[in-house]
């Protein structure tokens, strides 16, 4: 589950030192599953103190880890999570990332809330936890621009809001603290440009995007339909402005796929914008007894184990769950007047490629929606992936 690569390894160890020299260590920890706090060292840094000063390049090295709790500061506090879905392996390492960096705070009490792709409950998770006094809230907006009166609404209430992982549109700084995530329109390029190489230029492909409508997706999207108008003979099978609906769930992802098999007699790639659904893509193309082609998505273990085996090009960007640790650290850090100057967003390269000499991370030992990526062991998805 390491990154093999010399020069990734080489910004690990980077990474490492830069942040035992720039943040104050708290101690050693001992969670607890169900406030999300733990022990620490009275040595947590004062208010308006600097957490740390890593580059976004640094941060990817080492998955947003950071050795010590800096960003705890002293006041008690609760931190609400929220997350629009919620329902698959990716929710639960993205709730692991987040509740186990602040894990680290002992005057931090974690609450969770769960919005099982419904707006309306969603909206209300974020309602209930200014309610129950939450001073910082972690949320994945997966409803985009509808939810952003809710996130405006907390943020008049006093809680330091930071959303990550699904863009709430909104003002920085006014509406909510920040927002961290990948550069999404820079994934569908990536992924869109890899695709030309694969196919080398020419080739039917299709699109597998989430729920309809959301962010993430019709950002991407949109990325990939940019760099195939320069390519002429790539074609989108799944049309330029929208994409079968898969919902993040991978028993959908493969139906999906299979209509689109019966549909079509000649795919010759697939994005897709989660790997787990790329997974479940090709269990579809096996069942139906086609050939597997060329796939860049999210990096998903199980996805690699069958194309390292197979020998067919894959390419993946990293699941970036970890970014849950960063916004987890920018909201308690605000909550409790430490100053954070970590980035906010991140422009991730390939995580694998195997057309870029960046080898496929098969570990046989762990599941198939494993996300290696993450820097997150089993344990902590057990302790902490699940409200």
């Amino acid at each position: 589950m390491t990154i093999k690569s010399a020069r990734r390894g080489a910004l690990s160890v980077l990474a490492l030192i830069v942040a035992a020299i720039v943040v104050s260590a708290c101690g050693s920890s001992s969670s607890s599953s169900t406030s999300g706090s733990s022990s620490t060292s009275a040595a947590n840094t004062t208010a308006g103190s600097q957490v740390t000063n890593l580059t976004a390049a640094q941060e990817i090295a080492n998955a947003g880890k950071v050795n010590g709790a800096s960003f705890c500061g002293s006041k008690p506090i609760t931190l609400g999570v929220q997350d629009g879905f919620g329902v698959n392996a990716w929710s639960q390492e993205s709730l692991a990332a987040v509740r186990s960096e602040a894990a680290k705070c002992s005057n931090v009490k974690t609450i969770v809330a769960i919005g099982g792709g419904d707006l309306q409950k969603s909206i209300s998770d974020v309602n209930s936890m200014v309610a129950q006094g939450a001073k910082a809230i972690v949320i994945i907006p997966d409803f985009g621009q509808a939810e952003l009166a809710a996130i405006k609404q907390a943020t008049g209430a006093g809680a330091k809001v930071v959303p990550w992982g699904a863009d709430p549109s909104g003002t920085a700084g006014t509406d909510y603290v920040s927002y961290v995530d990948w550069n999404v329109p820079a994934s569908g390029t990536l992924w869109a440009n890899w695709m030309v190489k694969a196919l080398h230029g020419k080739g039917n492909v299709i699109y597998t995007g989430g729920p309809a409508g959301n962010p993430v997706g019709a950002e991407q999207l949109a990325g990939i339909v940019a760099v195939f108008k320069n390519h002429p003979g790539m074609k989108l099978l799944t049309g330029d402005k929208s994409w079968p609906v898969t919902n993040w769930d991978p028993a959908t992802a493969q139906k999906v796929t299979s209509a689109l098999l019966a549909k079509y007699p000649k795919i010759d790639g697939i994005i897709s914008n989660y790997g787990t659904d790329a997974l479940a893509s090709v269990r579809a193309f096996q069942a139906a007894n086609r050939k597997l082609v060329p796939i860049t998505t999210l990096d998903a273990n199980g996805l690699s184990c069958i194309y390292q085996k197979a020998g067919i090009p894959l390419s993946t960007i990293s699941s970036r769950n970890w970014l849950g640790r960063i916004a987890a650290r920018k909201a308690i850090a605000a909550a409790e007047g430490v100053q954070n100057t970590e980035p906010n967003t991140y422009p991730l390269p390939f995580f694998e490629d195997t057309l870029g000499n960046k080898p496929l991370k098969c570990d046989k030992a762990a599941a198939p929606d494993f996300y290696p990526s993450n820097q997150i062991t089993t344990a902590e998805i057990s302790q902490y992936g699940k409200p």
